[in-house]
């Protein structure tokens, strides 16, 4: 395969239509479309990109507006603006402090979300960090889970290692914008060996070292080592496996 360092770059700072192809660095301060697949060393969006095609890069950095009419597939990712994704987006590191969407499935190994995400499949990583908004429609498969909640998130199903999900008291951009809801998070499942919950919703809480914290509301908890509820806590009934 063509070596990617040794290809010609491609920059655009007004109205541009390519056929996509493979570049070295990808440039976009103007406004662009692109009908076909790209492959670049890096992407870099300032302006406006609109792909019909898959998007192959080492790293993709999104401060403008992006719409993908396909997958995404990088080592590394940052949103700071806003991206629409109409399939998966993988890659090994996704750094979220904008918005986005996803129309499809996510995979990776690092995941931090400031902003706000909206996930239409399933995520799969070692690690998601959550400091933001987070929207997942399927199932949530991780290593390492924790979410701060500022607004209203929620899963389908959680399944981890740890999880912790606790409420952290609105302030800065959150408490500015006024958006999202009151703190909390409402899933159908939650299963790990290590669970730490706070203003969370959900049918069954299942895990080893479980504690049930303030504002949740379970229906039923079952573990195997120990178990803690708070006083302001609403469990339906828990039983040992």
């Amino acid at each position: 395969m063509e070596e990617r360092h040794l290809r010609n770059d491609l920059n655009v700072s007004g109205l541009s239509q390519t056929a996509g192809g493979a570049f070295h660095r990808v440039s976009i301060d103007g406004m662009a479309k692109v009908n076909g697949n790209l492959d670049c060393t890096s992407l870099s969006v300032n302006g406006t990109l609109k792909m019909h095609g898959a998007l192959s890069a080492d790293s993709a950095t999104i401060n403008g507006m992006c719409t993908l009419n396909g997958p995404l597939n990088s080592s590394r990712v940052r949103v700071d603006g806003l991206t629409t994704i109409h399939g998966n987006l993988i890659s090994p590191e996704l750094e979220v402090n904008g918005k986005c969407t996803v129309r499809g499935r996510v995979d990776g190994e690092r995941i931090e979300i400031g902003g706000m995400i909206t996930i239409d499949g399933d995520v799969q990583c070692e690690s998601l960090n959550v400091q933001g908004n987070i929207k997942i429609s399927g199932f949530l498969n991780a290593g390492s889970v924790e979410i701060k909640l500022h607004t209203s998130s929620s899963a389908k199903e959680i399944g981890g290692e740890r999880i912790d999900i606790r409420r952290k008291e609105q302030s800065g951009f959150w408490k500015s914008i006024g958006l999202g809801g009151t703190p909390s998070f409402k899933t159908s499942l939650i299963e790990g060996d290590e669970i730490v919950l706070e203003d969370t919703e959900a049918d069954i809480v299942r895990g080893s070292k479980v504690y049930i914290g303030r504002g949740c509301s379970i229906r039923l908890v079952e573990y195997s080592g120990e178990l803690e509820i708070d006083p302001d806590a609403r469990v339906g009934s828990s039983q040992r496996i």
